[in-house]
């Protein structure tokens, strides 16, 4: 009875580590909270000193957007469906034979049509001309910090040179220091 009341006294005086609180910079960025580039700039409202006006002109911009921007995925969702599996017939289990392997990656076992290119095209100009609206509601001054912000979080910003896909010769490369 006398070591159960001691262990009962033990777990009550556990107490649980303090938090650690990340410092800016050391987590990746959290996508925009609507889903659309137009939601990086309102989720940095303060960091772009945003005017009452100029975030109700951004949120209908935004909701509009993400409105146009669910009908494309939804039909992009048809049309990209990954290849259905054939189940292993028992005679084929029994001689040894193996399922085929995949690529389980997202969108690794898609394959794209020409309409879904042009579903995806439509999409990228959609998110384009909202970015430039976006951006003419914007004074000098919050149009640089938005294109920063949008450029920090890989959305190509109107008037900037577009983002090469292609490999580098620094593609592959050990990074100075990590050599084998």
């Amino acid at each position: 009875m006398r070591l159960a009341a001691l262990f009962i006294a033990l777990l009550a005086c556990h107490s649980d580590p303090q938090p650690i609180h990340p410092k800016p910079g050391d987590l990746p960025p959290l996508p925009p909270a609507s889903g659309t580039p137009i939601g990086y700039l309102i989720d940095a409202q303060a960091d772009l000193n945003l005017r009452p006006d100029q975030l109700t002109q951004l949120k209908d911009i935004d909701t509009s957007l993400a409105a146009r921007d669910a009908e494309i995925d939804t039909q992009l969702r048809q049309i990209e469906r990954p290849e259905e599996e054939e189940p292993l017939e028992a005679k084929d289990i029994k001689n040894g034979k193996k399922p085929p392997r995949h690529a389980y990656a997202p969108g690794a076992a898609v394959h794209s049509s020409a309409d879904a290119q042009k579903l995806h095209k439509l999409r990228d100009r959609q998110d384009q001309d909202a970015v430039q609206k976006a951006l003419a509601l914007l004074d000098a001054a919050q149009v640089e910090k938005a294109k920063s912000i949008l450029a920090d979080h890989d959305v190509q910003v109107p008037g900037a040179p577009k983002k090469n896909d292609a490999p580098s010769a620094e593609d592959g490369q050990p990074v100075p220091g990590m050599e084998p």
